[in-house]
């Protein structure tokens, strides 16, 4: 996967990966109304149920779903549209990556925290 770059998916729809765990979706070659979808991917149903009351309180219309479209994940949230808030969750999910010093291709951040805090309640010690 490669953070920024489009790549063409079926039925003349276009994808780009804002961070590993947020993508964009777009059919830009329609002659009616273009759509834009946003999905966001989350390794648990309560970390995704919690997304999802954030949105609802907000007022966006989404769906929470089993992967479709982003396989690397047990659930996604689909968004119509709203491209804005796909970039500021991207923005804060690569500052995550970066403060890890992981590449996008490693494994989500959380699943990292949730190992590193279960080794440290093996061993007692607490990791740098």
């Amino acid at each position: 996967m490669k953070i920024g770059r489009f790549f063409s998916l079926q039925k003349g729809q276009v994808g780009q990966y804002l961070s590993p765990r947020v993508l964009v979706i777009r059919t830009p070659f329609q002659l009616i109304k273009p759509q834009e979808f946003c999905y966001f991917g989350f390794e648990t149903i309560t970390q995704a149920q919690k997304f999802a009351q954030r949105l609802t309180i907000a007022g966006y219309a989404f769906q929470l779903q089993k992967s479709q479209v982003l396989t690397q994940f047990a659930y996604e949230i689909k968004l119509l549209g709203h491209r804005d808030l796909a970039k500021s969750l991207a923005y804060w999910d690569r500052q995550d990556y970066k403060q890890f010093g992981l590449d996008a291709t490693s494994p989500p951040v959380s699943s990292r925290r949730q190992k590193q805090e279960t080794a440290t309640a093996k061993t007692g010690t607490i990791a740098a």
